[in-house]
């Protein structure tokens, strides 16, 4: 096959393809082509024409985070903002939001970018569900707009709970101050972002986002798609940022995500290689 690169994980399609193709790393074997072989897809569309099946543990364990997400968001809501109140130091708020907005927007484009420039499809875990997701979307990017809610935000509930958690344990009958009730609502309302991520970024690959939608991309408060579409244009390693994107002419701009790729290539951790572009076949062989 021709087109045969060895980059950092952010890759080169050829140019007869159309720029929803991506590769990916050298150990992402057969199992991903063969999800193509079975399929009518049509990555001109952007649709693989696969629906998505999961596991019932998984789409349960999706539900349960969903579900579980409020229960635990709202209380440090609450509490961080009763302290700030009895403090006389509401007025943060008014701070909390944008640098809220800041921070999602920076751990979904680390997230973003660890996933397309690291690991493979056939890592433990990780690999089917984390890795394989983020690559399939460079070749089917409007594939996600069929995922239904709860598959579209779970996973991102499912990390941010944790967190939650552990807000909630050093806020819970605590005479906290009134910075560190600051930070635990900046970092619940980060938590919101992230978890409202995928579904801007599913709603900036829609062909019809809700009409609501529509004036918050355009006002830049969430993912924008013409913005979006930089990170889907050649070579595909800028704008990785996806909660709002107001941080990737800056990250972008001081080579952030390079810079970082090189550190770690001292430490031995190394991009992944790509010794096949991943091409959906039954596309080919309808041409």
């Amino acid at each position: 096959m021709s087109g045969i690169v060895e980059n950092r994980g952010s890759f080169s399609a050829p140019a007869q393809w159309d720029l929803t193709s991506r590769p990916l790393a050298e150990t992402e074997d057969a199992a991903a082509n063969a999800h193509a072989d079975d399929v009518t897809a049509n990555p001109r569309t952007g649709y693989s024409g696969v629906q998505k099946h999961e596991s019932a543990f998984h789409s349960f364990l999706e539900y349960l985070m969903l579900s579980l997400f409020p229960v635990l968001f709202l209380p440090n809501l609450y509490l961080s903002l009763n302290r700030l109140y009895e403090q006389e130091m509401i007025w943060l708020v008014v701070l909390a939001i944008p640098i809220a907005l800041l921070a999602g927007d920076f751990v979904s484009g680390m997230v973003h970018w660890a996933a397309d420039t690291y690991g493979s499809e056939d890592m433990p875990v990780l690999g089917p569900n984390f890795v394989k997701p983020f690559r399939l979307h460079h070749i089917y990017p409007r594939d996600i707009t069929t995922h239904p809610f709860a598959a579209t935000i779970g996973n991102v509930c499912l990390m941010a709970a944790p967190l939650l958690l552990f807000c909630l344990y050093l806020m819970w009958g605590r005479d906290v101050s009134s910075w560190l009730a600051f930070l635990i609502l900046c970092v619940s309302l980060m938590t919101l972002a992230t978890a409202a991520t995928n579904q801007f970024h599913k709603w900036a690959h829609s062909e019809n986002p809700p009409a609501f939608a529509r004036p918050l991309q355009r006002l830049r408060l969430v993912l924008e798609p013409a913005h979006h579409e930089l990170h889907h244009t050649k070579p595909f390693e800028t704008h990785y940022c996806i909660t709002n994107g107001w941080l990737n002419s800056l990250l972008d701009g001081i080579k952030f995500f390079r810079g970082l790729e090189g550190a770690l290539a001292l430490l031995g951790i190394h991009t992944a290689k790509v010794n096949e572009l991943r091409k959906p076949q039954s596309a080919a062989s309808a041409r």
